[in-house]
């Protein structure tokens, strides 16, 4: 039965040898190497089941040590096995890390492969591309299409404002043309004529600002409908 201490040096170099095949693997990886990082990766698996198996007899080995040996022996040992178990771990997280890697490689390597067994011939091919022109053209129109409505949604909420302002100084002047004609002396006949001719403008502003709500109304729901 191996010793504690020829267990631990096979461990040693077990995590020196899986190190040094993982930044293989990762140059591997970098380089596009793929067979390779496969070839390795299989390697590096099969030692890392190896220094697994070996860990766990460390770990037993030492429960023994610990009723055999003095305390200072018992807390070296277990600052030994401790790290063993530890870097095993850290080894075996890495390579999950790149066999979940390998694994999308390879499905995203199956889809182009079925991609282009699919597009066999140039007819196809040109038919995909028009798809997707068709599809970005779609996508254009309906962002200038928002861009309209943005337009003009704006453009109405400036009119309006210009027809409210319309309507203050048509009121004032209205107060001043009322003023100006009663100090002078004009009939109240004439005055009344007057004042039903403003009401008469007054409607047509506030006509005109309700023709403004609705078409833009109308826009909105127009293009606002297209785009969804």
């Amino acid at each position: 039965m191996a010793t504690l201490q020829d267990l631990y040096g096979v461990a040693r170099r077990l995590i020196m040898e899986i190190r040094r095949g993982l930044e293989e693997l990762e140059g591997a990886e970098a380089r596009g190497i793929i067979q390779t990082s496969t070839s390795l990766s299989r390697d590096m698996h099969a030692k890392l089941r190896e220094l697994q198996k070996i860990s766990h007899q460390i770990e037993s080995q030492w429960r023994i040590l610990v009723v055999q040996e003095n305390s200072s022996k018992r807390d070296l040992w277990k600052r030994k096995v401790e790290q063993v178990v530890e870097e095993c771990d850290q080894i075996r997280v890495s390579l999950e890390r790149f066999k979940s890697r390998e694994t999308r490689r390879q499905a995203e390597e199956r889809d182009r492969v079925e991609l282009m067994q699919r597009v066999t011939s140039d007819d196809e091919f040109r038919l995909l591309v028009n798809q997707y022109d068709a599809e970005a053209g779609a996508k254009m129109s309906l962002q200038r299409s928002g861009g309209m409505v943005d337009d003009l949604l704006a453009h109405g909420a400036s009119v309006l404002g210009a027809l409210g302002e319309q309507k203050e100084r048509l009121k004032g002047a209205q107060h001043k043309m009322l003023d100006l004609l009663n100090s002078i002396g004009v009939s109240a006949s004439l005055l009344r004529v007057i004042d039903r001719r403003q009401r008469m403008d007054a409607m047509l502003v506030y006509g005109g600002m309700v023709f403004t709500v609705l078409l833009l109304l109308f826009v909105w729901m127009f293009f606002g409908g297209k785009k969804k």
